[in-house]
This record gives structure tokens, sequence and C-alpha cells, in this order.
């Protein structure tokens, strides 16, 4: 059905590449341009850069607690040169990946910037060149947010792509949000050295996290030795000798931050700036192309996934709209199913959750909560991460699981058999008598459920 159908992915990050893939698998001839690098905002600015500058902190905890383990460390020293080398160098490597995999599919991969021409073609700006498909999946991402604020062009002040090019390590850093990315920079930066300061306009750190978790986590930050300032609203960033001084009210007080850099994390935007969708009459509100539940806009033909339609901002759910993108492009019905959506925070500790929070689990149910504290698993013990525990949240009716919590080591690989839980409808019962390996920090998720139903073992 789909042999020979023309395929135009506009946009090579985590919701393009995999349509394209998926698309020539199908049996479709598949153009894909993107106007940077491949790999897109996680590959080159997000998850994965991210990710390795924080396996440096950890590296350096590691270091910190050695003596735990009867391991004495006669001090270490920071290469910043060495450390966003290494990062650079993961990047390469999986960015030279995607690349590989999209010519071993022999899909056409075009270096440019696209703008509609009609409902079946683009532009590609730098050449002029047309491109024509049958079908057209916009998968062009996000970029860092901003705010209207009074010195946030000045020199020193960065954004989240850009502390990721840093030429040396700052002596002290002011984190304007304390989201899910201003916590990541924080800890990295705090963990080398950096005197750092977090200002967060909400009452906690990373707001729409279940409470209790966030709380733990803000708690496990500021005993890091990162100043937490909540409630803080800035108003203007400006110069001060050396340093930039961030001006800011917490209630009627107004205080000043110093700091070596201001770093501003105040979240992702939708970016189709480029596209000229209004060409063609393609639908956006609030910032975001509007799609159905099969990725389709409001034009036949051309479909959209990832980060430009906005909700959650997450490379692998972005792979999933462009999965199904594409399988709905090329005829093969597919629709997108949100119930079970894992998020991650890569902190110290790891943050992990699928399913409600228990603020939204009350609103519409009558649930059961149950815990099982890290501090009383083995593994945990012997890794010396005792912080943290598992949280499941249950129908008081039916047993039904509709969340899972996770704050402690290796969250973020836990969650993964609660996202199957949860997909599968699965009860507290099912995962508390399904038999899991010991020792491993997976019997945690195990305990939490037998507190909903005959009870855990190692907690009295």
């Amino acid at each position: 059905m789909s042999e020979g159908t023309q395929v135009l992915i506009i946009g090579g990050g985590v919701a393009g590449y995999p349509a394209a893939i998926r698309a020539s698998r199908m049996g479709a001839e598949v153009t894909l341009v993107e106007k940077d690098t491949l790999g897109g905002t996680c590959l080159n600015w997000g998850c994965i850069p991210t990710k390795a500058l924080l396996q440096a902190a950890s590296v350096v905890r590691t270091l910190k607690t050695a003596d735990v383990f009867g391991i004495r460390c006669q001090g270490y020293e920071v290469d910043f040169g060495a450390v966003m080398s290494r990062k650079n160098a993961v990047v390469t490597r999986l960015t030279r990946g995607v690349a590989a995999l999209l010519k071993a599919r022999k899909i056409n991969v075009v270096q440019g910037t696209a703008s509609f021409v009609d409902a079946n073609s683009v532009r590609i700006e730098e050449t002029g060149a047309v491109i024509r498909a049958d079908r057209i999946i916009i998968a062009t991402g996000s970029r860092p947010g901003r705010i209207p604020l009074e010195g946030i062009d000045g020199p020193g002040v960065l954004d989240s792509n850009q502390v990721l090019s840093l030429p040396s390590l700052p002596k002290s850093a002011v984190v304007i949000g304390g989201g899910v990315i201003g916590v990541e920079f924080a800890q990295f930066l705090a963990a080398l050295g950096t005197r750092v300061t977090i200002l967060e306009v909400m009452p906690g750190l990373v707001s729409g996290v279940d409470r209790e978790i966030a709380a733990l986590l803000e708690k496990r930050t500021a005993m890091s030795g990162i100043e937490v300032v909540t409630g803080a609203s800035v108003k203007g960033i400006a110069g001060a000798g050396g340093d930039l001084a961030v001006t800011y009210t917490v209630g009627d007080k107004s205080v000043t931050a110093n700091g070596e850099n201001v770093i501003v994390t105040v979240g992702r935007k939708p970016d189709f700036s480029q596209l000229a969708v209004d060409r063609i009459g393609i639908r956006h509100e609030k910032g975001a192309i509007v799609v159905n539940e099969r990725m389709e806009t409001n034009i036949p033909g051309i479909y959209a996934a990832g980060d430009v339609v906005g909700g959650i901002l997450l490379a692998h759910l972005a792979t999933a709209e462009g999965e199904c993108a594409a399988q709905n492009a090329l005829r093969r019905a597919s629709e997108m199913s949100y119930i079970a959506v894992p998020s991650c925070i890569y902190t110290s500790p790891e943050v992990a959750s699928v399913g409600l929070t228990e603020e939204q689990a009350r609103q519409t149910h009558d649930i059961r909560v149950g815990r099982f504290p890290f501090r009383a698993n083995g593994k945990a013990v012997v890794l010396n991460e005792l912080e943290g525990m598992v949280k499941i949240l249950s129908d008081g009716s039916s047993g039904e699981v509709l969340g899972v919590h996770i704050i402690g080591p290796h969250a973020t690989d836990l969650i993964a058999e609660a996202v199957l839980g949860i997909r599968k409808k699965m009860t507290a019962g099912d995962f508390a008598h399904t038999i899991h390996p010991h020792p491993t920090l997976s019997e945690a998720l195990m305990e939490a459920a037998m507190t909903l139903t005959e009870g855990a073992v190692h907690i009295p």
C-alpha cells in the first residue's frame, strides 16, 4: 500500500528521524530535511549532552564518598575542558550513528531550512530547491523559552543551549527557573565546585511532579550546598563588578543574587517559525501545531509530531508520536495514547514517575497510597544510596495502579516496569505478587505494592 509513496520529514530530531526510519521500513521513499545537526535537541542540546555532564558530577560524588567503601582517594582535580570534550565526543558518536541509520535505509537527507510552498511541497531556503511529497510530517522541535526581563540579552546570560558551550567552569552562577532543566544544570555545576543559586517563582522546585516527591528532591538539592529560593519573582539582571546581579522579590522583600553567569532555564517552546505554516493554513494554537490522535493536522496529508505539537515535551514521547505519524501517513491506522508516559529527572537523587500524581488522583478517585523506603532495600544499602522511596497510588475499589513515583537510585531505569504495568492496567496485587530478583532495587517497587495488599516484608 505504501510502496513508492513519497514522504517528506521536516526535522531530524527524535521525532523526525524515527518517523523517517519507520516510513522507510514500510516501503516509502523518504526525504528528511534538517537545518542543523541530526538528532535535534535531544542529541545535541538536551538529553544526551546534559546526561553526559551529570555523569561527570556523579563521578565526583562517588569520589567524595569512596571512603565508605574502604577506598581512600587522596584528592581529585576537575578538568572542565576534558569534561566538555567527553560530552562532545558522546554527542558526535550518537549523531553519526543516526546518520548511519538513515544512510542504511537509503533515506535522502537534505541540509537546509524548509518552508511551505503549498500543501505538497516545500522550498529549501538556502538553495531554492523545491521538494514535493505525497505526505509531509512536521517535526521541527522546540527552542529555549524566553522571558521579558531587563538584562536578559547581556553578556554572561545563557540559555539552556548556551550552557553546553561554556568555555570554563564559573565560580558562581544564578539559575533562573527551578524546573527539571534548571535543577539538573544546578546540580552539575555545584558538584564540580560552582556556587549556585536557584531562583524559582513557584512555591517549590519541579512543579508538576508529585508534591511529596518534589519536596524530597528540593530538600536534597539544598543539602548539596545549592541555595534554593522559591517564590522568587525575578525583576532584572545587571552587571555588578565582575559578576552579574539578579534582582528578585520574595513577598515584599527585594533581594539580589550574584553570579559570574546567569542561566535562564524557563522551559522550551515549540518552534515552527521558519516553516510558513500560515501560507497553507495549518492550524496552530498557543504556539503549537494542532493535531488529532493520529497526529494529523487540519491539512490532509500533513502530520506533525514531537515538541512542535506542544503538550509534554519529552524525547521518548516525541519518538512515539513520530512513529504514529509515519504509520498514519502510510495508511496504517494508529492512535496516540498518553495514559502511560514516563517522566524522568536525572538529578541526585533521580526522580521518575508515570501516571497520576497524588494530587491529581485524589480529584477523581478514592485512592490508597503505598510507600517503601530505599533504606529498607538491601541493594540500596550495598550501593550506599539510602535516600528516597517508591510511592504507588492505586484505586481504592479496583486496586488498579494509577501512578508510580520514585525518588532514589536508578529511578529512571526502574520506572519502565511501572510504565508497562499502568499501560496494561495492572493492580497493586499484580505488582506485589510478581517475583522480583534479589538483591535488586526493583524489589522496592514490589514491596511498595505489598503495602497496599497483604503488607510489605521488610518494613514494620
